[in-house]
């Protein structure tokens, strides 16, 4: 990989375990890199920033004192990051030795792409799909809804009808794990702050492709202990629809 500066970003909420294991493995692999990694916690009431700060002194820390979101809070490295890629990294993602590396190589190989995400997996080794098709209405209607018609909607959301492990153009880059091209981040401002959490993903994969393509890598992997807040509680899913109504008054509305 070339010799360049690298950044990335984790906003961390009460989520110790799964923190602490990202943090790890985020360090661990980028030990021969010029990598700065940025650890911003949202105001959490188990101080998990204090707590990762005390045992990880590399990274650098933001801590906020109020849940100000899951964007909005990413956004706070915009001032400070002047890389060539940045990676915006969930609190519960494990990398391996070969993630950052294949991510940046893509990018230098491809320049008309302006944001990737790659192939990521459940613990257990199966498929997460996570590089999908623009959301619609029904789409997230049928995430809760997995049977009869409603699983061929949610199938092509999903876009299962894309062979994994080859390289293809997306919609829509999931926000659990992507790389932007940092200059691209700081031209769209990065996140929208009108998201408090939910379909901020899907709003900045449309403002990348104003300048380049999204793109799904399966070459690079991830792990991902995906907990699905929005089909344990009713609270969430009615956050969720509230941000893809933002999102659709924006980008038009889609069934």
């Amino acid at each position: 990989m070339q010799n360049y500066n690298i950044s990335g970003s984790i906003v961390v909420y009460n989520s110790p375990d799964d923190a602490f294991k990202t943090v790890e493995t985020v360090l661990k692999y980028t030990n021969d890199i010029d990598f700065d990694l940025y650890v911003i916690d949202n105001n959490s009431a188990d101080k998990i920033g204090y707590n990762l700060k005390e045992k990880f002194s590399k990274p650098k820390y933001i801590l906020l004192d109020e849940n100000i979101g899951f964007g909005k809070a990413h956004n706070k490295v915009l001032d400070k990051i002047n890389s060539k890629y940045h990676f915006v990294i969930n609190p519960d993602i494990l990398i391996n030795q070969d993630t950052i590396k294949n991510m940046c190589e893509f990018m230098d190989n491809n320049p008309n792409v302006s944001i990737c995400c790659p192939k990521v997996l459940h613990p257990d080794g199966s498929l997460q799909y996570i590089a999908k098709r623009r959301p619609t209405l029904m789409a997230l209607i049928s995430r809760r809804i997995h049977r009869g018609p409603f699983k061929k909607i949610e199938d092509k959301y999903l876009a299962k009808d894309m062979d994994q492990n080859k390289v293809f153009e997306t919609e829509f880059c999931t926000g659990c794990f992507f790389v932007i091209r940092t200059e691209v981040f700081k031209k769209i401002n990065g996140f929208d702050p009108k998201y408090f959490l939910y379909f901020e993903d899907a709003d900045i994969t449309m403002e990348a492709k104003k300048y380049g393509k999204a793109y799904y890598n399966p070459n690079a992997t991830v792990i991902h202990f995906w907990h699905r807040e929005t089909a344990k509680s009713f609270k969430p899913f009615m956050l969720q629809l509230k941000s893809m109504f933002i999102y659709m008054k924006k980008w038009g509305y889609k069934l």
